[in-house]
């Protein structure tokens, strides 16, 4: 492991400049102790524009060149999700922390290489659920631990748009799609706030964009529209709805998420900027609980430099990457199936 001299920044390395690699870059960049010291890309003019953004001499297509780096101390993995193992199993075995963008990866065998690298070398690996570092969800687990929903709850959530623009999010064996790429969030925030485990997954898919020209390129087209269905010990429900199929242009917008309790009705709404949670009880006034303009992704960028200078808790580990690419592989085989797969 890289040892960090007292007084000394962290010195980040950027792999992936594209739309998630500058979030990461200028969420490290908010962070005081914090130094970026090397970007990396295979589109030289994506690592060139954030090269220049951070004044440094120059930029990386090889990602191995760049982790080498002596004064590297932390990868922040920001590449397509088939090649988050390969990268951060190479930056572990140099010594190197990462900050790995979720979903973890796209196998639980990979995600078991990714995690046993950091524990053999020693290093910290963590994962880009920023959700877990908005003031919102805390607000949201104490009220579900208070029981001011009842219990048992159904926290319902969806994602409705276009086609993406950036098609490789339809390739099933580059980013895996939408049961992948974004349920992997649902999983893990209702996870935290229902302070319970999974025990079963069903789910309903389709390929509603699969014949569109845009992708007609993709051999392996993912399924795009889904709803899942994850049960909790708890007894409580997650219910997770999504399209990444519609066609140009509708994209309607996006629906606050709701819960569904015996004592009222929960909203909550999550942005970068901007996250709210408020209650409506017996009598049908909402209450507003907490208000957050805080960037979430900032708030990653700080936690992780404390849990790597300071040793203080990280919130989201190689673990919890893992446990939530589990849940979201069960739908995917739910739908294969047609089965409630118990996880």
């Amino acid at each position: 492991m890289v040892t960090i001299e007292m007084n000394k920044k962290l010195r980040i390395c950027i792999v992936g400049c594209g739309y998630m690699g500058t979030i990461h870059a200028n969420s490290w960049a908010t962070v005081p102790e914090v130094e970026i010291v090397a970007v990396v890309d295979i589109d030289e003019t994506r690592a060139d524009k954030l090269a220049t953004q951070f004044k440094l001499d120059g930029f990386y297509t090889d990602y191995l060149d760049a982790i080498a780096l002596p004064e590297v101390d932390v990868v922040s993995v920001c590449i397509p999700t088939n090649l988050h193992a390969e990268v951060t199993i190479a930056a572990a075995e140099l010594g190197k922390h990462v900050l790995c963008e979720k979903p973890l990866t796209l196998t639980t065998e990979d995600a078991d290489r990714m995690i046993a690298a950091a524990e053999k070398n020693n290093i910290k690996l963590g994962v880009g659920f920023m959700r877990r570092h908005s003031d919102v969800v805390q607000d949201l687990k104490e009220k579900l631990a208070a029981n001011e929903f009842g219990r048992p709850v159904l926290y319902n959530a969806s994602d409705v748009r276009e086609l993406r623009p950036k098609r490789v999010m339809h390739d099933a064996q580059v980013n895996g799609g939408p049961v992948i790429d974004m349920a992997v969030h649902l999983i893990d925030l209702w996870t935290t706030i229902f302070d319970s485990q999974p025990v079963s997954v069903s789910a309903h898919g389709l390929k509603i964009g699969q014949d569109r020209p845009e992708i007609e390129h993709i051999e392996h087209v993912a399924i795009d529209t889904a709803t899942v269905i994850v049960k909790f010990e708890s007894g409580d429900v997650g219910t997770f709805v999504v399209t990444w199929g519609l066609p140009e242009k509708v994209n309607p917008s996006q629906h606050r998420d709701q819960i569904y309790g015996p004592h009222g009705l929960g909203e909550t709404f999550f942005h970068g900027n901007q996250q709210e949670l408020q209650i409506m009880r017996a009598g049908g006034i909402w209450e507003t609980i907490s208000i957050s303009h805080q960037n979430m992704y900032h708030n990653q960028a700080a936690s992780y430099t404390k849990w790597i200078l300071e040793d203080q808790p990280f919130p989201a580990t190689g673990k919890d990457g893992k446990a939530a690419l589990t849940v979201a592989l069960a739908a995917l085989e739910s739908i294969q199936t047609g089965q409630t797969i118990q996880v």
